[in-house]
């Protein structure tokens, strides 16, 4: 995995981000978001470069969706015409049915598999990240099939950001 894009680069997607870098991730992280949130996610250090979605996208080995359900939701039915065959797409959001009915809906070339990592805090935005957010958590997957679990970019990432369990 050499480029990880992740959409939303607020609390959990800047915290996502610096969890990659404290765990070794030497890739590039791009950030698509608010031109203000990209900004602070530079400052702090949780992505490389921001950039639109049609241009993150096909670059990206590993897709990090962490915005609002909607927001999400709308980013899958994008995705597919810019992603490149065997890139994971993954996402942070809290409610599952309607996310991963639309990415079996829409996503054609690249494999989906829904998560939530069940962290947080009580302030918002990049400047409140932490590369320890995920540590000790459990993050829930939801694999339409169980060997999607076996996606080593995923483990690796996940065990590497301190989410030491999963919960399916």
């Amino acid at each position: 995995m050499r480029t990880v894009a992740i959409a939303g680069v607020g609390l959990i997607g800047a915290s996502f981000g610096l969890a990659l870098r404290k765990a070794g991730f030497r890739g590039r992280i791009l950030g698509v978001s608010s031109p203000d949130a990209i900004r602070e996610a530079i400052e702090v250090g949780a992505i490389d470069e921001g950039l639109p979605l049609e241009i993150a996208v096909p670059q990206a080995d590993l897709i990090y969706l962490s915005q609002t359900i909607r927001r999400i939701v709308s980013t899958i039915g994008a995705l597919d015409l810019h992603l490149k065959p065997g890139t994971l797409v993954t996402d942070a959001g809290s409610t599952k049915v309607e996310i991963v009915a639309c990415a079996r809906d829409h996503i054609r070339k690249a494999q989906f598999l829904g998560g939530h990592p069940l962290a947080g805090k009580e302030t918002r935005g990049a400047a409140s990240a932490d590369a320890e957010l995920f540590r000790g958590r459990t993050y829930v997957l939801t694999p339409s099939h169980e060997e999607e679990l076996e996606t080593p970019a995923l483990a690796s990432c996940l065990n590497g950001c301190g989410r030491s369990v999963l919960a399916r």
